[in-house]
């Protein structure tokens, strides 16, 4: 796994080297005109262009693929808290947001954090999902 990781870093510092070489070359190609002070491009510039572009889009491509995308959480990493645990049993035992808050002892939004948080842990929509889930397990 580390060699893999150096192998992209040496790849990424690679690309960035030769990103800086080709842009320090081609806007020292690059003169200022006497009219306005704006860049003039000739077919010089024009020519050095391309290769630069090409090289900026395929770095993008490079850094795109050079790291996996990761989920948002994992179940397995991120599992339910014991006050989570606590809201979906008493969820599955049919309450309602209110009443849980007023059991726990805790404010309404505070449920609802909860419930939210577990909805994201789970990935369902809804109460009947969850309990559709847990009843599974």
């Amino acid at each position: 796994m580390t060699s893999t990781k150096n192998i992209s870093y040496q790849v990424l510092l690679t690309g960035l080297i030769a990103l800086i070489v080709v842009s320090v070359l081609i806007f020292n190609v690059f003169y200022f005109s006497t009219y306005y002070g704006f860049v003039q491009v000739n077919y010089i510039n024009s020519l050095l262009l391309m290769p630069f572009l090409a090289l900026v889009l395929s770095f993008g491509i490079i850094l795109g693929r050079s790291q996996p995308p990761e989920k948002w959480t994992d179940q397995e990493n991120d599992p339910l808290t014991v006050r989570e645990t606590e809201i979906v049993e008493l969820i599955i035992q049919g309450k309602r947001n209110q009443e849980i808050a007023n059991q726990l002892f805790v404010e309404l939004s505070t449920v609802k954090s909860h419930i939210n948080n577990i909805y994201k842990k789970t990935e369902v929509k809804d109460r009947k999902e969850l309990i559709k889930i847990t009843k599974r397990k």
